[in-house]
């Protein structure tokens, strides 16, 4: 074969693999730590970077969140910095810390502590909370949504103060400060980027605009939804004289399989329909990887900026894999 006719080759491959290659995307994978020892999700975690993606996270729960509640299910941020460890350069957080559990003093300062484990590798999300049962289960107060999200954006001011002034003072409704020192501060300078989760128009998405570095879209919001609160979302930064508005938007979505059979994505959005919500049938990866790079590129036409999937409820390091060879070059 002569060098042209190689080269013709290779350039019809990769217009056959993708036509229109998406850069500037990046790739997470949310980890629940339930139903796995230790040793388990250390190696998860050095998988996930080995095959090449820029994040890696672990959701902030107490109990499973599907089938039996009995199976373990380890504390997060005790977690966090001994996995993130095991690997070298990968960045490492909670998606997303439910604000309810910690006083936002103290998760200041656990996560100023896991910032310096790390080598400033932290990523920090936060939201409101919404697990019920585990409020119920350990009588953890559980509120409104609306006194939920007030308590967020006072815990996000107490939180930026305690990282980024030399002794912070704050009297909320909440949550208080009287000269309090803080040191050591993050490594992250001025700290660590803050992810805030959630969709609520009232209350929520005017919390991102005050203080987040990035918007942690939840399972469920589909990219229409997502350009809608971006609306919203540019005309609380002008609100409060934000410029630049949030830049990072990510998104949370169920890799559920990668099937080339006529009828294996409309069965598993059917089953999800059923037994979940419609919101989840149409966040769910599922299909041939062409079908899915064609699911994620209306994500990234939306605004999305970083992609985090999930096997939840198992872990499926083969399907992370092929994920990461098949569909994850297309948008780099």
């Amino acid at each position: 074969m002569s060098r042209t006719s190689g080269t013709i080759l290779f350039l019809a491959f990769l217009l056959a693999f993708d036509a229109n290659p998406v850069a500037g995307v990046e790739f997470g994978v949310q980890l629940a730590p339930e139903k796995l020892d230790y040793d388990s999700l250390r190696r998860a975690f050095q998988l996930v970077e080995r095959l090449g993606y820029e994040s890696v996270w672990l959701n902030d729960h107490f109990l499973p969140l599907q089938g039996d509640e009995d199976d373990p299910h380890f504390e997060t941020w005790t977690l966090l910095p001994a996995l993130g460890k095991a690997t070298q350069k990968i960045r490492v957080g909670v998606l997303v810390s439910g604000n309810t559990y910690r006083h936002p003093a103290v998760l200041a300062k656990m996560a100023a502590t896991v910032d310096h484990i790390l080598g400033g590798r932290l990523e920090f999300g936060i939201g409101a909370g919404w697990a019920e049962r585990e409020h119920r289960a350990y009588g953890i107060p559980f509120y409104t949504a609306r006194e939920r999200a007030e308590r967020l954006g006072e815990a996000l001011e107490t939180i930026l103060r305690l990282w980024t002034r030399d002794r912070a003072d704050f009297r909320g409704r909440y949550y208080r400060l009287e000269d309090a020192p803080f040191a050591p501060k993050p490594l992250q300078r001025p700290h660590p980027p803050i992810v805030v989760g959630g969709q609520g128009r009232k209350w929520i998405l005017p919390l991102v605009a005050r203080y987040a570095d990035e918007w942690n879209v939840p399972v469920g919001i589909d990219p229409e939804g997502i350009r809608a609160r971006k609306e919203i979302l540019h005309a609380e930064c002008q609100r409060v004289g934000r410029t630049p508005c949030v830049e990072r938007i990510s998104v949370m979505l169920p890799l559920v399989h990668m099937s080339g059979l006529p009828l294996a994505e409309p069965l598993t959005r059917l089953y999800a329909r059923t037994f979940y919500s419609e919101g989840v049938a149409r966040s769910l990866l599922a299909g041939s990887p062409e079908s899915i790079r064609e699911r994620i590129r209306a994500y990234v036409d939306a605004g999305v900026t970083r992609i985090v999937v999930t096997t939840r409820p198992r872990f499926a390091p083969e399907l992370l894999e092929r994920f990461a060879r098949e569909v994850v070059p297309a948008f780099r």
